[in-house]
């Protein structure tokens, strides 16, 4: 009676070996969407909404922060995001910047992270004088843990990066996280390609060079601050391992410093740092970064060499995987805070939503309140012209004076010296002419 069923037939059952490390819990997302249904964003439509801060940014050449917050918190559709983005930056370039909400930011993180726009999220995050938006510890460990999860870990250390420099590594599961994913970038990053420039030939000639100079207004003195002026991947990965080393005792953060000062270029206080640790660090860490180094091409710098020496020579005394104790570290210290964090975070949503009805409140009255003087103004108007009206003839006088006074009186224009007009001399004849004799 009953057919075997094939084995291509049956539901195919895939599992997620990916490490992740923060529970479902912790997006708290039913809380989050809760803000739906306030009575500031119960009948917004986002599209129309955004259409509307258009023509107020074109009148009057800013909106208010609380209608940039709206429109963030309503934003659900993915093509929508690019809509949100740029009033954002429009918003920025405002005096009414400094308005901003915390919520806005949240949101907009929030946002792209739901539909995984990670590079526009990234170049968002990265211009911050031109959008303002900056992590939190909630929306970074989100943001962490969504790129870990997805494999993504090029972006999840830049994440960490952007948290480097805003020097911002105080909580305990950021922290951990951000070194997890700086550990496994490290793993996958990919050899450098040297292309060597193609010097083309030119021939010897005797033709004098024609120097071409350019003026300019001013010229900027040279200035790098090795911090916010960092480009290079390398250096900007190297400063967050030795930041995170500095905060994290034992040989966990040795090793981690160890990998910043190879990746950073700091081969000096690398080499003293070697001196002082000795062989307190982890064997694979140190083959990780011998392979770095490997990489590095020369140029004829000593203390490269010094320092690719001394890492050759060293041997880790921890025999234990650098990359398991690293995730140790995060899987305690999701442990001890996660719960706490959850709370935390509800409770702050809570507390936006009523800061958003209190702030919608206030510019209501606001709009009312310049409405009514408007209001006044056009009625104050009015009587004063029907006043003039009505007592025309007992103030014709004063009004003729008043018209009198605005009239504009131009000066005549001078055309030069007027010249004497000519004469006319009846007795001339002219040359062709014959006068007739009478």
């Amino acid at each position: 009676m009953w057919k075997r069923l094939s084995l291509s037939l049956l539901p195919k059952v895939y599992v997620n070996s990916t490490r992740t490390f923060l529970s479902e819990a912790y997006k708290c997302t039913e809380v989050w969407n809760q803000r739906l249904t306030s009575p500031a964003l119960q009948n917004i439509n986002a599209a129309n909404f955004y259409y509307e801060l258009e023509q107020k940014f074109h009148s009057y050449g800013k909106v208010s922060a609380i209608d940039v917050d709206i429109l963030a918190s309503t934003i659900a559709e993915g093509g929508q995001l690019d809509a949100l983005s740029d009033i954002i930056h429009k918003h920025r370039l405002t005096e009414e910047t400094s308005n901003t909400l915390d919520s806005t930011g949240h949101a907009l993180i929030r946002a792209f992270l739901d539909r995984f726009q990670i590079s526009e999220l990234l170049e968002i995050l990265d211009d911050r004088i031109n959008y303002g938006i900056f992590l939190d510890d909630f929306t970074a460990n989100l943001s962490l843990h969504e790129l870990i999860k997805n494999k993504d870990y090029k972006s999840a250390a830049r994440i960490a990066t952007l948290l480097m420099l805003q020097e911002d590594f105080d909580h305990k599961i950021t922290k951990f996280l951000s070194l997890y994913a700086c550990v496994k970038h490290l793993q996958k990053l990919e050899p450098v390609k040297v292309v060597e420039p193609e010097v083309p030939v030119v021939p010897a000639t005797k033709k004098k060079v024609e120097i071409v100079k350019v003026r300019v207004k001013y010229l900027r003195n040279e200035y790098f601050d090795d911090h916010f002026d960092l480009r290079d991947e390398n250096a900007l990965l190297g400063k967050t391992f030795l930041m995170l080393g500095e905060l994290i005792p034992g040989t966990v953060g040795n090793s981690a410093q160890l990998l910043g000062f190879g990746l950073y270029g700091k081969y000096e206080q690398g080499i003293e740092f070697l001196a002082k640790v000795k062989s307190d660090l982890h064997t694979d860490a140190i083959e990780l970064l011998k392979t770095f180094l490997e990489r590095i091409k020369d140029d004829g710098n000593e203390h490269l060499a010094s320092f690719r020496q001394k890492v050759n020579e060293i041997t880790g005394g921890s025999s234990s995987n650098f990359e398991k104790d690293v995730c140790d570290l995060v899987n305690a210290a999701v442990a001890e805070v996660e719960a706490a964090d959850i709370e935390k975070q509800k409770k702050i949503y809570g507390e936006w939503c009523e800061i958003r009805e209190q702030k919608l409140k206030e510019e209501l009255e606001r709009l009312n309140r310049n409405k009514r003087l408007e209001d006044i103004k056009q009625i104050t108007e009015s009587m004063a012209a029907e006043e003039q009206k009505l007592w025309f003839f007992e103030n014709r006088v004063k009004i003729g004076l008043q018209i009198d006074s605005k009239k504009v009186f131009y000066h005549k224009r001078w055309f030069g010296k007027k010249k004497k007009p000519k004469t006319i001399d009846e007795g001339y004849v002219p040359p062709d002419v014959q006068k007739r004799l009478g």
